[in-house]
């Protein structure tokens, strides 16, 4: 067995010492995972597959405000429908002005022109482009023959595989270029960058299963606002990748380095966190909140729960909050849980990389040694509530209850006015007052909330 001196461990109770009741009570345990950063380990090289959507859509021209407003005072504009997404069709606009209106695929092309720049030799990549098809552009190939990424980049913009979208495809080829070259020694990463909306979404889903099974994370890239982030955000949280919003064009370069040096940045893989609650202790939920909020699934046998976490990022360790249902002891000091932490630090040599700690909570019958709530994990815990009165909102606007999606986005809003989330909390009043005035909710908006809620508390 291999002890971790590199990892460690932290785990706080929302309050440490506990009045003696008869009733059982709701606790907060917050776990967090540390990374020793005077140790100099080397971060894994990756392999990477890049997924990207080359549909009609992502060749719009997309004016900024200012030219958006010129075109329109032109009257040059007229709403039309490409790939089922909502687009303003123009005519007779002078070239000039035409030629300075970027587009999706544009903005892609330079990212990852800029992504050459960042492959070191040891990484891996692939390169497969999609629409009503999908096909490999560059089989996985090493860092030191980035020329070939480049040779294809230029024909992105000349392809045609359909005028329909099917993410899955795309999905499916990267996936086995990844297993092509599959190691160990290798910190893999799947992104996928889209546009719209999929005919495939079955298959997608499927496919993240897959992926979350032999330990391949998938990043996902929402370009705008006309995309199923219902989709693109669960399939990033249960693999271990994470899901960015690009609304504008302009972002796309920079989202995608973020991205590609999170994926250069893995120094452990496979982290599996494990919980043995002490008797007639009940773990009623598990959530993620670090590097953004998602809820977990755990697997549960013989006493221990079980959480994968997936490859740890350096910057990016993770930190979980979870519910416990505590019944009611007497006067002492008790251990609640056992939580054990286990990894792989390929670079080390070393598999099985176990860090423990325990969870320890007193009761006692003197009210005056009984102290306030711990600011640190009630902050997280109002991160949380804020994030599920969001989703609470969205489900409830989906069976049609728009009084209670209504209620819950105000709620929200206050919630987040209290953290001095203003700018958020006037998003999420403004969602509630399109709600009660139109009955229905803007989309884009709804997409922001969905996003920015995920990173309170980081």
């Amino acid at each position: 067995m291999n002890e971790s001196h590199e990892l460690s461990l932290t785990c706080s109770l929302n309050t440490p010492i506990l009045p003696i009741t008869d009733t059982p009570r709701l606790l907060y345990l917050l776990v967090e995972i540390h990374r020793d950063d005077s140790r100099d380990t080397a971060a894994l090289p990756v392999n990477l597959a890049l997924v990207v959507d080359v549909s009609e859509s992502m060749h719009i021209r997309v004016a900024t405000d200012e030219q958006f407003k010129e075109l329109a005072r032109m009257g040059a504009l007229q709403e039309v429908l490409i790939d089922g997404v909502p687009a303003w069709h123009s005519t007779d606009i002078p070239n000039d002005l035409m030629t300075r209106l970027p587009r999706k695929i544009d903005r892609v092309q330079d990212a990852l022109r800029a992504a050459v720049e960042q492959l070191r030799p040891a990484d891996r990549f692939s390169l497969v482009a999609f629409a009503g098809q999908a096909v490999t552009l560059v089989p996985n190939t090493r860092g030191s023959e980035k020329r070939r990424l480049l040779d294809q980049v230029d024909g992105l913009d000349d392809l045609q595989l359909g005028d329909d979208t099917y993410i899955g495809q795309g999905m499916g080829l990267g996936i086995a270029e990844l297993r092509r070259e599959a190691s160990s020694d290798l910190a893999n990463r799947l992104l996928v960058l889209t546009d719209g909306f999929t005919s495939d979404e079955m298959d997608c889903r499927q496919l993240a299963v897959q992926a979350s099974q032999i330990h391949i994370p998938i990043s996902t890239m929402g370009l705008g606002g006309e995309f199923n982030e219902e989709l693109m955000i669960p399939i990033a949280d249960q693999t271990g990748g994470e899901a960015y919003l690009v609304e504008n064009p302009e972002d796309i370069p920079a989202a995608f380095a973020q991205e590609l040096e999170r994926a250069q940045a893995v120094h452990y893989r496979n982290l599996e966190l494990k919980l043995r609650p002490s008797q007639g202790i009940e773990i009623r939920a598990a959530y993620r909140v670090r590097p953004s909020i998602a809820p977990l699934k755990m697997s549960a046998e013989n006493g221990s729960h079980t959480l994968a976490l997936g490859d740890l990022v350096a910057g990016d360790e993770p930190a979980l909050l979870l519910e416990l249902i505590v019944p009611p002891r007497l006067e002492g000091t008790y251990r609640l849980a056992q939580v054990l932490l286990a990894c792989d630090h390929p670079a080390g040599g070393l598999a099985g990389l176990k860090t423990r700690a325990d969870v320890v909570a007193e009761f006692t019958s003197d009210a005056t040694e009984t102290p306030g709530q711990v600011a640190s994990v009630i902050q997280v815990v109002e991160a949380l509530s804020a994030y599920k009165l969001q989703r609470n909102a969205q489900a409830d606007l989906k069976v049609g209850n728009v009084a209670g999606a209504t209620r819950k986005l105000r709620a929200a809003a206050t919630r987040l006015l209290d953290m001095g989330q203003e700018e958020l909390a006037a998003e999420a009043d403004r969602q509630a007052s399109e709600l009660e005035q139109h009955g229905q909710a803007d989309p884009r908006l709804t997409k922001k909330l969905h996003y920015e809620t995920r990173k309170l508390a980081s």
